[in-house]
């Protein structure tokens, strides 16, 4: 058996820590023993359904103990685990089957969007609803199958999950991992990070994102106890913490504001947390300040689910004056930037696209091989974001490569021209996208949020950023009572280059 396979390492963890406890959710808590038991009678479930290696299980499913169950399940028989985004509409999900054609589908009784579904895909064989509700629901279903363990030869080449990006560009791509990218990911944090034998680490972010994939390897490489919960609540989440002894969490901005701003105004002292770790979006230098201050040290992650989750990693150590940055690349990990457009590498100070190579970098996007000749080139992961590093490997990301604006040959990057806007009192929030111009290539628009009760002309938002950036930057500002966003809460801007092109053709 190769050492990096998925279910190997938990077996391995089960051997070595049987007592302590692996997977803790708001109604059942597994020791690892426990946990590896109930994983093996699941996979020889889905082995008695004719599961085969190389098969796709997918899952929408909120966070529980059975979504790790399940996802370790599938690793110990070669299946490839499918986790869906539970926020999508029917159409999306339907996508998404419909190109990876799994074998199963686990999902929650309380997703409404599934239901048009069911029964609908003829390469589906077996659809399980999981009552999450009821503790032992899983218990039942594999209710006599044998605890051995699965005889299924699995190599770490092997493609263990299959991950839908979240779609900023229109049609989401499955990203494929294998288990030696999961593994290697889940090496590269645990000795990036101070994580500890026996910490207990909360997850309250979904799951079916890539950290939610990786983490749970990471717990078994390292022999933590993993706390599943979905829900956020400001106060609620820092009772959660002291009631669960946890030591280190995952979270992404916004929530990080409300952990913050119930901090201000309410008495809370968490002394086992030593560090929170942000990512999904850039994390405020004044939230990670502000956190510091009260004694909460917070870690910055900037990823890519091509690259297995995290490829930087922030630390307070670095100095709390570079928490504008993305920090250094993790662990086995090579990072450059290059001149995006003849790919040259360019020295620290100048600004290009970020690139990495190494095991993290994931298999390829599913049935798309052209689109992964687009991002995989001479061995080196092109992440499309643009960024710059100093003398001391330290990462500023600054824009995505797509999202850059070429006015009359110079660059405009939206990011830069949003954080101006947003410093105005009035503005709730903006984002900044190029409209085609005959004459000048493309004009910067900025589309503007504007706070309740709050006023401010086109002409005053245009100055205040031209004090700040150069004229190109910006031309033109839409006022609008909201951004169109994905399930991730990112503004999904090739709409509003779309609205952008589409008015200028009208006109």
């Amino acid at each position: 058996m190769s050492m990096s396979v998925i279910g190997e390492l938990l077996r391995h963890r089960a051997r070595l820590s049987p007592d302590v406890e692996a997977l803790v959710s708001p109604t059942k808590r597994f020791t690892y023993r426990e946990y590896n038991r109930i994983v093996n009678k699941l996979a020889h479930y889905l082995l008695q359904l004719q599961v085969q290696k190389g098969d796709r299980i997918a899952l929408i499913c909120k966070n529980s103990h059975a979504f790790a169950i399940i996802y370790m399940a599938a690793a110990k028989i070669g299946a490839l685990t499918v986790p869906i985004n539970w926020r999508l509409k029917t159409d999306g999900i339907r996508y998404i089957l419909e190109d990876c054609t799994p074998k199963i589908l686990f999902y929650d009784k309380e997703f409404n969007e599934v239901a048009p579904l069911l029964g609908t895909l003829p390469f589906i064989q077996q659809e399980i609803r999981l009552d999450i509700d009821d503790a032992s629901f899983l218990e039942k279903l594999v209710e006599g199958y044998p605890e051995e363990e699965p005889q299924v030869d699995v190599i770490g080449e092997d493609p263990a999950v299959i991950i839908y990006t979240s779609g900023t560009t229109g049609r989401s791509k499955g990203v494929v991992c294998t288990h030696n990218n999961m593994y290697s990911a889940s090496i590269a944090n645990t000795t990036t990070l101070d994580w500890r034998y026996r910490d207990r680490f909360l997850v309250t972010s979904p799951l079916f994102h890539i950290s939610g994939m990786i983490i749970p390897i990471c717990c078994l490489v390292r022999g933590l106890t993993m706390v599943v919960n979905d829900q956020f609540h400001p106060m609620k989440i820092w009772e959660l913490l002291d009631a669960e002894k946890i030591n280190t969490m995952f979270s992404v901005p916004s929530m990080l504001n409300f952990m913050y701003e119930s901090l201000k105004y309410n008495f809370v002292d968490v002394p086992s947390l030593r560090m929170i770790i942000c990512g999904g979006a850039k994390v405020p230098a004044e939230l990670i300040r502000g956190m510091y201050d009260f004694g909460y040290q917070v870690v910055q992650v900037y990823g890519a689910t091509e690259f297995a989750g995290a490829a930087t990693f922030w630390l307070p150590e670095y100095g709390i004056e570079t928490c504008e940055s993305a920090g250094k690349a993790v662990y086995q990990t090579e990072m450059k930037i290059v001149h995006p457009a003849t790919g040259e590498a360019l020295p620290p100070g100048e600004i290009g696209e970020v690139v990495l190579r190494g095991p993290l970098m994931f298999a390829g996007y599913w049935k798309m091989e052209e689109a992964t000749q687009e991002v995989i080139r001479h061995g080196w992961y092109h992440t499309r974001d643009v960024g710059w590093m100093d003398e001391n490997g330290l990462l500023y990301v600054i824009d995505r490569l797509r999202d850059m604006i070429i006015t009359s040959g110079e660059n405009v990057f939206p990011a830069q021209v949003e954080s101006v806007i947003n410093q105005l009192e009035q503005v709730a929030e903006s984002a900044v996208v190029g409209v085609a111009h005959p004459v000048w290539g493309e004009l910067a628009r900025a589309y503007v949020v504007l706070k309740e009760g709050n006023s401010i002309t086109e002409e005053e938002i245009i100055t205040y950023v031209r004090r700040y950036l150069p004229d190109h930057s910006l031309h033109e500002v839409v006022f609008v009572d909201q951004l169109p966003k994905n399930s991730m809460g990112k503004v999904m801007k090739y709409v509003l280059r779309q609205h952008a092109n589409q008015q200028k053709k009208a006109q």
